[in-house]
């Protein structure tokens, strides 16, 4: 199934490939000139503009409605500028899996920032006398006692 594409933009997406074509020949400056592959793209872009009326066939690549799918309107933007004596950005790879904001410290409270800290609590009274030993209180006593001890106590 073909699609309709308004012969208004075909036209008018030539125009912008003869202005870049025209703007790079007359600047007589080498970093205007157009690499053998921008001269191949605009070539193959108008052969396809004036024989299907789009320069694409998959929708998945841009809107349908258009005469260029969105790569190449950035690749023929970026080759105007180029023309202009603008500097130009190459295309973007993408970012991969990173993500797409910084990570940004936590915005969630501490549960022991409203903690008051601990005041130091008086030191434990000391007991002077000597407590007496009795049965109740008495507990058993362990002591290591070597293999060898002869006394065996």
């Amino acid at each position: 199934m073909a699609r309709k594409i308004d012969e208004k933009k075909t036209k008018r997406v030539l125009r912008r490939l003869e202005r870049a074509r025209k703007a790079a020949e007359d600047s007589g400056v080498p970093d205007r000139e157009l690499s053998e592959w921008e001269g191949e793209f605009l070539g193959s872009l108008e052969e396809r503009l004036e024989t299907f009326g789009s320069a694409f066939s998959d929708p998945d690549k841009g809107n349908t409605e258009e005469a260029l799918s969105t790569r190449q309107a950035l690749k023929l933007k970026e080759i105007e500028k180029k023309t202009k004596g603008k500097a130009r950005k190459p295309m973007s790879r993408g970012k991969g899996f990173r993500g797409k904001t910084p990570q940004r410290a936590s915005r969630s409270r501490d549960i022991y920032d409203d903690v008051e800290p601990d005041t130091p609590s008086p030191a434990p009274r000391q007991n002077t006398q000597p407590v007496e030993e009795t049965p109740e209180n008495r507990r058993a006593r362990f002591r290591v006692v070597p293999k060898d001890d002869p006394s065996g106590t």
